[in-house]
């Protein structure tokens, strides 16, 4: 309170002129509002009793309905009683509804006021104390050591009696209290000045919050009643299925209710007047407005303007739960509304400490957009970067095996480049990143391409059977089969298991290349066909490996006889067959054809508490004249 007492040494010292006195009140009553807007309500308190000090040296005040404003702004915040202390409503703002009705809620949270020691008790510590106002006038000393405390308070019993409301209101009991603080804020439509209040939706999703509590004993007694006249209508004769629409339609709002007419109405608020509300409210209260939408567009405008700007206020966890609004798991449009351009380029912007957890899931949408589009680099990227955040995600193992496939889809149509290795490097987890590039490597070595391969192995963890499997391919990418072939017959005898996994690995990867490529292959294939002859033909070998040589030797086969029937034509190659045809005749490789996730659920919120204030912050802004205006915003 340093500064207050330097206005209090520098306005108390002397008299000065009628221009100077004037400006003297209006620095008190600025520094009133800035101490407000700061958290310091005590400060406006003593401020005001300064007010009075040079009032009664005949200083008169311009600013006073303003300043009671931010008075009742002050007490309101503080839980003190208002006894005796003038409204605001002539030339003020109209708060006093509001400061009323914060002054409640604070006495229900905080119980009963303390008692007090009597002012002559300190005479015996030398010291004098007395009880104020704030009608009184203080000397300089009192000013500095001045306290505030909640004391039994007559206004609200006042104020039902100036306003015809039944006075006998028991605020301990929350019924009573809620048709009151129902009152105030009704009230305050008709006292809040339009063009210095600005979030008036605050106090109007507050009545409807209260007419939802006080509807509560009603309901319940709705609900006994519906039971009962449902057991009249069966006794009645009337079918269990007609019952059950009575019983509906006795415990939900009317159409053509005060409360649906109020949730219809919430859904022309600006997103600025929703996101006046607390998270817990708004969501509350659009998930009861967004089912009597009429106007699909306007609400499908409404949702992403507020997800644009919660975005924008990096508030990552309330955000998924406006995603689930809008209902894109059935709509391919909406999902691109949601993840394509800026505005998921934003998203993915948003990081774990934001509360948002679905990057990989927006990066994987993202992803199959950039591909559809043609953008094959962009598409990689999106990829990668949906595996490498897919851990996060609340579908983490769905999200990570669909980002691995359709990365490997994507790689299976490029070159392999320092460019695609790099950018494999910067964004593939280590741990995924053998798994990725496995593709790649069977991929160049069915090709001969042996650049393409030691740039990709090179990258490469080494240690486990990724690396058995690289050296048994390295032939085979120099465009040397028999090499091949001779170092998998060395390795029958040591390790037939091994050999046998990696043969059928062999006949996999050649399925899924188009006609030329197998074509390329078929001397790898005779080759193949010579390795296994003796294992499938050995009576020392255990009849389970016999028979597994047995197979893929019948697998061989039918991959040459079915090249033969292949013509060269691009639309012969487009008709390659399925891997799962007995003539194993191979496959072009297609994209997955599994949905994408969507873990975006509609949230279902509980009605928020309506015992909490409503935050009347002072701001200022210039009018159409260009003149300054002591306005309110309203929050929670």
């Amino acid at each position: 309170m340093r500064w207050a007492a330097a206005i209090i040494a520098g306005l108390l010292s002397s008299a000065a002129a009628a221009e100077e006195t004037a400006s003297r009140q209006t620095v008190v009553f600025y520094n009133a509002r800035l101490a407000l807007r700061d958290g310091r309500p005590e400060d406006v308190l003593k401020l005001w009793l300064l007010r009075n000090s040079l009032l009664q040296r005949g200083e008169r005040p311009r600013e006073d309905p303003e300043f009671r404003s931010v008075v009742w702004a002050a007490l309101g915040s503080l839980g003190l009683c208002q006894d005796g202390f003038e409204d605001d409503e002539r030339a003020g703002a109209g708060l006093w509804p509001l400061g009323l009705h914060n002054t409640i809620v604070h006495g229900l949270s905080k119980g009963p006021p303390p008692s007090m020691p009597a002012p002559w008790d300190v005479f015996q510590v030398g010291r004098q104390q007395r009880f104020i106002s704030l009608q009184d006038v203080l000397s300089a000393e009192e000013l500095r050591s001045v306290t505030f405390f909640r004391t039994d308070c007559l206004q609200p019993t006042v104020t039902a009696l100036r306003f015809g409301w039944t006075p006998f209101i028991e605020l301990e009991d929350r019924q009573d209290a809620g048709w009151l603080l129902r009152n105030l804020l009704a009230r305050s439509r008709a006292t809040l000045v339009r063009e210095k209040v600005r979030n008036l939706s605050v106090v109007e999703a507050r009545i409807f919050d209260l007419d939802l509590m006080l509807a509560g004993e009603e309901a319940r007694k709705a609900r006994q009643n519906a039971r009962s006249l449902a057991q009249q209508a069966r006794v009645a004769g009337v079918s269990a299925a007609g019952a059950a629409e009575l019983r509906s339609r006795l415990e939900t709002f009317p159409e053509d209710s005060p409360q649906a007419a109020f949730l219809r109405r919430s859904l022309t608020w600006t997103p600025q007047e929703w996101l006046a509300l607390n998270r817990e409210r708004r969501l509350f209260l659009f998930a009861r407005a967004q089912p009597l939408s009429k106007d699909p567009a306007a609400l499908q405008k409404l949702m992403l303007e507020i997800i644009d700007e919660l975005i924008r206020r990096k508030d990552g966890k309330e955000l998924e739960a406006w995603i689930g609004f809008v209902g894109a798991s059935d709509s391919a449009e909406l999902r691109g509304a949601l993840t394509s351009g800026e505005r998921g380029k934003s998203l993915l912007e948003l990081d774990e400490n934001t509360g948002f957890r679905e990057r990989a899931v927006i990066a994987l949408h993202r992803g199959v957009g950039f591909l559809e589009a043609g953008e094959l680099q962009e598409s990689l990227r999106a990829f990668a970067y949906a595996l490498q955040q897919a851990e996060a995600s609340r579908e983490a193992a769905v999200t990570q095996g669909l980002a691995r496939r359709w990365l490997s889809y994507v790689l299976s149509r490029y070159e392999t480049n320092d460019e695609v290795v790099a950018t494999l490097k910067a964004l593939v987890p280590r741990q995924e990143y053998n798994q990725v590039i496995e593709d790649l490597v069977w991929r160049a070595a069915l090709r001969a391409d042996d650049r393409s391969f030691e740039r990709i192995t090179q990258t490469a963890r080494r240690g486990g059977s990724f690396d058995a499997s690289i050296e048994r391919l390295r032939p085979l990418s120099q465009g040397k089969p028999g090499e091949m072939a001779t170092r998998l017959r060395d390795a029958l005898r040591e390790e037939p298991s091994s050999v046998l996994r990696f043969v059928r690995r062999l006949l996999e990867n050649i399925e899924a290349e188009d006609a030329d490529v197998r074509r390329a292959n078929v001397p790898t294939l005779k080759h193949l066909l010579e390795v296994l002859r003796p294992l499938s033909a050995e009576s020392k070998t255990a009849k389970s490996q016999s028979r597994t040589a047995g197979e893929l030797m019948d697998q061989t086969q039918s991959i040459l006889d079915g090249l033969s029937h292949l013509d060269d034509s691009v639309s012969g190659n487009a008709r390659a067959l399925s891997p799962t045809r007995s003539t194993f005749a191979g496959s072009i490789r297609l994209a997955p054809a599994d949905p994408l996730p969507w873990p975006f659920r509609p949230p279902e919120p509980e009605a928020p508490s309506v015992f909490t204030p409503i935050v009347l912050e002072p701001v200022e802004w210039r009018d159409a004249k260009g003149a300054l205006v002591f306005g309110w915003r309203l929050s929670e």
